[in-house]
């Protein structure tokens, strides 16, 4: 029984010491700014996603389709 003891208070010294080694190893900043891009476009989603005639309505990209032409 002592050896499972020492096993339970060994396991708790080495999950403390961890912890303290993890937490000074944070960064100063936080992910998103450590880790942030360009590549994303939020403002500008630009005209190549959908097509420059897109109304937004989908019914009407559905409806052109069945139309035929005259």
């Amino acid at each position: 029984m002592g050896m499972i003891v020492t096993g339970i208070a060994l396991a708790g010294a080495i999950a403390f010491g961890a912890s303290l080694y993890f937490q000074n190893l944070q960064p100063a900043e936080p992910a998103w700014q450590v880790y942030s891009t360009e590549g994303a476009r939020v403002g500008d989603p630009g005209h190549n996603l959908v097509g420059e005639n897109w109304s937004g309505n989908p019914d009407s990209a559905a409806n052109a389709s069945e139309q035929a032409p005259s």
